[in-house]
């Protein structure tokens, strides 16, 4: 590699770093130490620990809880890459996977894995990853229109660099909750009638099991009990697997649940929206925010691809 250009990839990598992914016990001497093979297309395998308040469930980690993430590797970018745009639970795997091999978790007493995760947080570890596999690299972006007139592109960024603003916006924790807020175990409590029910968004691990449990009642042609995965997953908040036999226990303490009771924690966990609601940016033209949805414009099987690649390692 030309030694110009390497030294200009390294700066603009240092700077990305020390403007997003100086965490609670990276500074940067330590940044700057980091193996930078990923400059000659290897990916890096150091880890760094990210602030917890970027996350959008960043709130329900408990105290002590310390997440790091490292680049994608060449072999874990091709696994990505055949996803099944039109499947989700696929897509949910891939990612999964991804997780599974970038991310590492510890909590007070012990190490975890990417299945304390919680479950609406796995998008935006996913775009922080890419953003770290690809540091100076272009973004998948959103054709917009702004109220102006002007066109222009909304690149899909989890975090801000020195060239481009992040654009995902989280979900807002909704004002009816926060009365029902513990800020000490950092989850929702709501007693009703003299009994406790604690919530919180799940983790990826207890989604994972519940996935697996639909898959294979699809498969037996038995229908699924989607009310109950669907408030059983933040009532298990704690938990990332049960077994088919605790799904069971689950489902049948459910059913014996009385008509007050589940309706308020059915409402409660409709407006459990954690995770990226939308995307916005500053029209070039006119100054003003323009917000569009968080989607994938040319599908999640694009999330690890790098468009003009020809351009982008060839100048």
């Amino acid at each position: 590699m030309n030694e110009k250009f390497k030294d200009k990839k390294e700066q603009e990598a240092l700077k990305y770093l020390e403007n997003n992914f100086i965490g609670e016990s990276n500074d940067l001497d330590s940044v700057k130490k980091m193996d930078l093979s990923y400059l000659d297309n290897v990916p890096s395998n150091e880890y760094m620990y990210i602030p917890l308040d970027l996350l959008p469930c960043g709130i329900f980690y408990k105290p002590g809880t310390k997440i790091s993430i490292r680049a994608a590797s060449v072999q874990e970018v091709q696994a990505y890459s055949v996803v099944d745009d039109n499947n989700y639970l696929d897509i949910t795997e891939k990612m999964n996977s991804v997780l599974s091999s970038c991310v590492k978790y510890f909590y007070n007493g012990g190490q975890g894995s990417y299945k304390d995760i919680r479950d609406g947080d796995r998008l935006f570890l996913i775009f922080m990853i890419r953003e770290l596999t690809f540091p100076g690299g272009k973004n998948l972006s959103k054709d917009v229109t702004c109220s102006c007139g002007r066109e222009f592109k909304i690149e899909l960024r989890a975090t801000t660099s020195d060239k481009v603003q992040k654009s995902f916006v989280n979900y807002d924790m909704p004002e009816k909750l926060k009365k029902f807020f513990d800020n000490q175990e950092r989850i929702f409590v709501f007693n009703i009638d003299g009994v406790d029910y604690k919530m919180a968004p799940p983790t990826i691990g207890i989604q994972e099991s519940f996935f697996g449990d639909i898959k294979t009642k699809i498969q037996v042609d038995k229908n699924p009990n989607v009310a109950f995965l669907k408030l059983a997953s933040f009532m298990l908040y704690n938990n990332n697997k049960i077994t088919e036999d605790g799904i069971k226990a689950k489902e049948q303490e459910f059913k014996r649940m009385d008509m007050k009771t589940f309706q308020i924690l059915n409402q409660a966990v409709n407006k459990m929206l954690f995770g990226i609601k939308e995307m916005k940016n500053n029209c070039p033209s006119c100054g003003l925010e323009v917000h569009t949805d968080m989607s994938f414009p040319s599908g999640a099987s694009n999330i690890f691809v790098v468009s003009d690649a020809l351009d982008e390692y060839f100048g």
